[in-house]
């Protein structure tokens, strides 16, 4: 597998997704009360610091000077006024009775702010505050108990304090109570009873409970999750000045949760939560104007809110900050400031930027490769969730990138990714399944996991899962889903996916034919970059004189060969070789090949290799040049140049090199080959003779239909070659190849001649034979000869058997060559014969050798040896011409070890199986004539063993039928 892994950033989204992570980061908690004694001395914020909601307390005159700084903090009597007057004032206005008045001048010796602090007596002067009615005192009691800076911390003294205030409708006061039942301070976590109080300060008119309780109906905290009831909370608080509510209802508008989509109101919530120093709602505008939803796109603007945002310390925007520096967006790309922002957000925590960052360092971009980081952030950002992190961590760790290459660790990140519904996840698992790589191959769960991959966005895996239902692959074939697929995968960019449907449209053979879906798609993967495509697109145009895009099919080509694609040479060489769109030119198109060719394309390596191996118009036969380019484009994999040089006709490879192409090719799958190289393992031609590695490749080419390879499996099931005697096998296989090959009509012929795999029918053998001579096969005009004269018909024909006889031997047939000479020493005609006869025989004066005619040393030592154990196989199979041939060898050594004694035997045993069958005594008289002619060559010892063989062989060798 390529295991095609792909990184996703997942850093950049539109502003309203912001939402889950907004809710998730804004804080619940009270904040600690200040030693000043203004008007937010004693607010529960949830990031923004408005007042104007809050409830206002009963005061005996809110017109004081010391009650207006609960309602403006910059009040003041005049510029000049310092602490001490502020001091002096609550005080008189508290002797006065104002109980507002009195609270706060308690706060202010509590905490020394505007002379000595007076703790006790402060606290003492809350207290009676409080006993007397005022919810100020309460609040701010509550408050020292729960901070603990100036008295003992006692978070239940705080609740007590917070309670009272909060029944007697304290709504600050309720908010206070949700965040502490939130956080867990003084007691377990209680988030159902944490948005009880938020929503009793929100009904109260607290903006900020509101907003509280929005969070918590939002993300499902101590209530059903619901959006709607979110919504209306957000509401609540964004109209009472709250800017956390304002920026939440901001992106809930923009996202259209819980509320209707409305990007223009939503912006425009953000910009009022910003105007008060939102700091999220900052970099959410920033989202905003990046994408340009709601407001008209600009990218500076986006950038230069989300910068500030970032510079606040907001970590979002500091890994938004990596994204714009990384993609250039809004500010000049700068992969180094990228790295910068994406470790400040890395190191608060933030996943996505860990993950950003670790993708940077396996990269190299922004600064050196370094893995060993890359794999530490990438651990990090998986450890926090992410599932892509999980997912390219799983890559690492299975192809070693900063660690040990584990495969068992990479599939845990895998299984964890894909639990969290990551397509290319349930990929990468497919990949282990479809190669077997740590479990058996199971292609049935390879295509499940590459289908879930799909249905989840995948490319990689539509592309995996549409390859398998093509073909039909751990599922059965169902090409319409495969389409599907395909086309998903292209209309989401995979250059491959959009390469092939392009293609499968234009062929129109396995879909209909859509040629402007065709162009589309070749045209999407052209100007994605694709060579392959852009190729396709050029040759297609060209061979239907068609243009796109004011370019003809030629002009496209040439644009690709601009870029030194190297496979637009070729196209553009055999547009010219071939004359398509009436561009013949010889010249031209040798010059495209040749370009192509130093370029490295194979196609075009191939092509000259082709001309010049068997000579082409312009271009002369060069052996020489042909294995020079055969040999770089069967380097390269090219199917035709390995097929060249496996080839035997051209001289171009010797014979070993020649063998090794046929195997290259034959390994790849080519009956055709396979056949080849069954040969040469038969006959030892280029390589070491092994009939059991022949018959092995004869079986693979005849298993895909080759007639050759069925013929010649057959034959060595028939005879044995190879190591098996399985005559109804061989039946089976010379039954398949006959309609195709000659030799295979004969073997059928003389299978039913003889009964040999199937039942005896001599007229259906002749039937056979018959049809075997007529298709050019001249052993079996010998094989009807035999049958005519000495085999199973009803009727001999013995003039039709001599005809016959005759036209084998001219044919090469050794049995009809043999019978002739037979024929003539029995008549006394032998010095009639001709060599190819007469080599058959024994000559009449002892003093002559055997083996002096060159007939009886054919060129190929190999060749012989292989006939001689052909020859030796059928006689021992019991046909009485067959075993005088083998006796013959024995005594020349041709084909067989030379061996005087075997030979006689051999032949002695021919003359027993003619006598068995009588009918032609010219046979057993010739036989007798070379007996005595043998007899008179060898000595007392010889003969001897030559009748103990003889014994032996009559013993053991089948009865001819």
């Amino acid at each position: 597998m390529r295991v095609r892994q792909k990184s996703r950033n997942g850093t950049r989204r539109e502003a309203g997704t912001l939402l889950l992570a907004a809710l998730a980061g804004l804080p619940f908690m009270a904040m600690a009360s200040p030693a000043s004694p203004h008007a937010d001395t004693a607010a529960v914020l949830s990031g923004a610091s408005s007042h104007a909601a809050d409830p206002r307390l009963a005061l005996a005159n809110r017109t004081t000077p010391c009650a207006l700084m609960l309602d403006n903090r910059g009040w003041s009597v005049t510029p000049f006024e310092k602490p001490k007057d502020e001091r002096a004032r609550c005080m008189n206005e508290a002797a006065q009775g104002n109980l507002t008045a009195r609270a706060l001048y308690g706060q202010m010796l509590t905490y020394g702010y505007g002379g000595e602090r007076d703790t006790a007596t402060g606290v003492a002067i809350l207290k009676s505050s409080a006993l007397d009615g005022s919810l100020l005192a309460r609040r701010m009691l509550g408050n020292l108990y729960r901070n603990g800076s100036v008295v003992p911390q006692d978070y239940l003294a705080a609740r007590q304090w917070f309670e009272s205030a909060a029944a007697d409708g304290d709504a600050t006061s309720a908010t206070v109570l949700g965040a502490m039942s939130a956080n867990g301070e003084g007691q377990p976590v209680d988030n159902a009873a944490a948005y009880r109080y938020f929503v009793q300060a929100a009904e109260g008119g607290s903006a900020n409970g509101a907003a509280n309780a929005a969070q918590f109906a939002a993300l499902g905290r101590g209530v059903p999750k619901d959006p709607a009831v979110a919504a209306s909370w957000m509401i609540r608080g964004a109209s009472g000045g709250d800017a956390g509510a304002q920026f939440l209802l901001g992106l809930a508008l923009l996202r259209g949760e819980g509320v209707p989509r409305d990007a223009g109101n939503g912006a425009g919530w953000l910009r009022e939560a910003v105007r008060q120093g939102n700091t999220g709602a900052e970099a959410a505008l920033g989202d905003v104007y990046l994408s340009g939803v709601g407001v008209q796109r600009d990218t500076r603007r986006g950038f230069d809110l989300m910068s500030h945002a970032a510079r606040q310390g907001w970590v979002y925007a500091q890994r938004r900050m990596g994204d714009l520096y990384a993609t250039g967006t809004g500010v000049a790309r700068n992969d180094v400031l990228a790295r910068s922002w994406y470790r400040k957000a890395a190191v608060e925590g933030d996943a996505a930027a860990r993950f950003a960052l670790a993708d940077l360092y396996r990269t190299g971009r922004g600064g050196p490769v370094d893995l060993e980081a890359a794999i530490g952030w990438m651990r990090g950002a998986a450890d926090a969730g992410l599932a892509t992190a999980q997912n390219d961590l799983g890559v690492m760790f299975r192809e070693g990138w900063g660690t040990h290459k584990d495969s068992a660790e990479a599939r845990t990140w895998f299984e964890k990714a894909r639990a969290q519904g990551l397509g290319v996840a349930s990929f990468n698992l497919a990949i282990y399944a479809l190669r077997g790589e740590g479990e058996p191959v199971d292609f049935g769960k390879a295509f499940k996991l590459a289908s879930e991959g799909a249905d989840r966005g995948s490319e990689e895996a539509a592309v995996t899962a549409a390859a398998m239902a093509w073909k039909g692959q751990g599922t059965p074939v169902d090409k319409a889903q495969a389409l599907r697929w395909y086309r998903f995968a292209a209309d989401h960019g995979n250059v491959e996916a959009a390469r092939w449907i392009g293609n499968q449209y234009l062929a129109g053979t396995e879909v209909p034919r859509d040629e402007a879906l065709g162009l589309h798609y070749l045209t999407l993967a052209t100007n994605a970059g694709d060579p392959a495509s852009s190729v396709s697109l050029g040759a297609y145009l060209t061979e239907h004189g068609q243009s796109l895009s004011g370019k003809t099919g030629v002009e496209w080509l040439e644009a690709a060969a601009k870029r030194r694609v190297p496979a637009a040479y070729a196209a553009l060489g055999y547009t010219y070789a071939r004359g398509i769109a009436g561009k013949q030119d010889s010249g031209v198109a040798l010059g495209w090949f040749s370009q192509g060719a130093q370029l490295g394309d194979p196609a075009s390596q191939a092509w000259l290799c082709s001309a010049y191996a068997y000579g082409s118009p312009g271009v002369q036969r060069r052996p020489d040049y042909a294995a020079r380019w055969c040999q770089a484009a069967s380097r390269s994999g090219n199917v035709l140049a390995m097929s060249i040089l496996a080839d035997a006709r051209n001289g171009i490879a010797n014979d070993t090199s020649r063998v090794y192409w046929q195997w290259k090719v034959a390994d790849r799958g080519d009956p055709k080959y396979q056949s080849m190289l069954g040969d040469s393992y038969d006959l030892g031609d280029g390589v070491a003779p092994d009939l059991s590695a022949a018959t092995y490749w004869f079986r693979r080419a005849a298993d895909q239909g080759n007639a050759s390879a069925q013929s010649s499996l057959a034959w060595h099931l028939l005879t044995g070659l190879g190591g098996r005697v399985d005559e109804y096998e061989a039946f089976a296989w010379a039954s398949k190849a006959a309609p195709a090959d000659p030799e295979a009509k004969r073997m059928v012929g003389v299978a039913y001649a003889y009964g040999r795999g199937v039942g005896r029918d001599p007229a259906a053998g002749r039937v056979w034979l018959e049809k075997a001579l007529a298709a050019g096969d001249d052993w079996a005009a010998s094989d009807l000869a035999t049958l005519y004269e000495i085999g199973p018909l009803a009727q001999r024909e013995p003039a039709r058997a001599m005809q016959l006889h005759r036209q084998g031997a001219r044919g090469g047939a050794e049995q009809s060559q043999i019978a002739l000479a037979l024929h003539a020493l029995a008549a006394g005609t032998e010095t009639d014969l001709g060599n190819n006869e007469r080599r058959w025989l024994v000559p009449a004066d002892a003093a002559s050798n055997l083996w002096h005619d060159d007939s009886l040393a054919p060129a190929g030592e190999l060749r012989q040896r292989w006939d001689g154990l052909s020859c030796l196989n059928e006689a021992l199979l019991g046909n009485p011409l067959m075993q005088y041939d083998v006796g013959m060898r024995f005594l020349t050594g041709n084909g067989v070890p030379r061996d005087r004694a075997l030979g006689a035997a051999w032949i002695a045993r021919a003359r027993a199986g003619f006598e068995a069958r009588g009918g032609v005594p010219a046979y057993t008289a010739a036989i007798r004539i070379v007996e005595a002619r043998l007899s008179e060559r060898m000595g007392d010892d010889e003969k001897q063993r030559a009748r103990e063989i003889a014994a032996n062989l009559d013993a053991t060798v089948r009865e001819w039928q």
